[in-house]
């Protein structure tokens, strides 16, 4: 069997057990919120804050603007709304083949759809904080356009580079434990190096490249798209550069969980 004939394999796998990824994802949620007295508020709660205080350090403090006088407060809930569902995900699917070593040592049991099962369950929430940017784009007056529609490939891009990762690194921290610490580090860097409260447009033009090839740049201006009305064929340039980072990082996490999956029981 060749390496493709593998691979096709593998993604007929995780569509035939699509229906465990749902339940699992569904419990997940439930788990999370079950027993609480505010629910599904806790999911908002988080997030509101953080806009709070950076409203209120860069918008009142700082009189920063959004690009295009974009209010500040609008131009980075978009920014922060897509970049919150990727660090949820990806941490708890660095950590999904660890947090669940009694299910690993069951070998029937198929382990390569934990990332997806904390994809799933991870945007539920992801979808409450987007009806609320919805909203907030409404009330300073950004109608929705057309564009609207064009969340849905954006969500599906950012999960084809979540996926490829969360199995790389969910792979790995089996045998390197420190990996998922690393991780927390990475992110709060990674944050800080993504155009989520500072514009692209303070970036010299010769150093406008690396941005490109940062994937969650396109993912964070994407979903700005949805609110000023920009068309994806207009970001043909910014689009190519992310399928060239992200197509390799999927094939990769898929070959690499695959090969180390059969060492998870004895490790663990």
């Amino acid at each position: 069997m060749t390496q493709l004939d593998r691979l096709v394999a593998f993604v007929f796998k995780l569509y035939r057990y699509r229906g465990v990824i749902w339940a699992m994802a569904k419990h997940d949620v439930t788990a999370r919120y079950i027993g609480t007295i505010g629910g599904v508020f806790w999911a908002v709660l988080h997030p509101a804050l953080t806009v709070v205080i950076y409203w209120f350090v860069f918008a009142v403090g700082f009189k920063a603007q959004g690009p295009a006088g974009m209010p500040f407060i609008l131009y980075f809930v978009s920014g922060l709304v897509p970049w919150l569902f990727f660090s949820e995900v990806l941490l708890s699917s660095t950590n999904a083949i660890t947090a669940n070593s009694s299910l690993i040592k069951k070998t029937v049991f198929p382990s390569e759809i934990l990332p997806l099962v904390h994809f799933v369950s991870s945007s539920f929430s992801h979808f409450v904080l987007l009806v609320i940017l919805c909203i907030l784009a409404w009330s300073y007056g950004y109608g929705l356009k057309f564009t609207i529609i064009q969340v849905v490939y954006f969500y599906g891009a950012l999960g084809c580079f979540l996926l490829g990762l969360s199995w790389l690194l969910g792979s790995l921290q089996v045998f390197h434990r420190d990996l998922s610490q690393a991780m927390s580090a990475v992110l709060s860097l990674w944050f800080w190096l993504t155009p989520v409260v500072w514009s692209a447009e303070m970036i010299p033009s010769q150093f406008k490249i690396i941005l490109e090839f940062n994937p969650i740049y396109y993912v964070v201006e994407g979903y700005r798209s949805i609110i000023t009305g920009v068309p994806l064929w207009l970001h043909w340039r910014e689009t190519l550069c992310f399928w060239f980072v992200t197509a390799p990082i999927l094939l990769l996490g898929a070959f690499v969980f695959r090969r180390l999956k059969p060492e998870f029981a004895e490790m663990l």
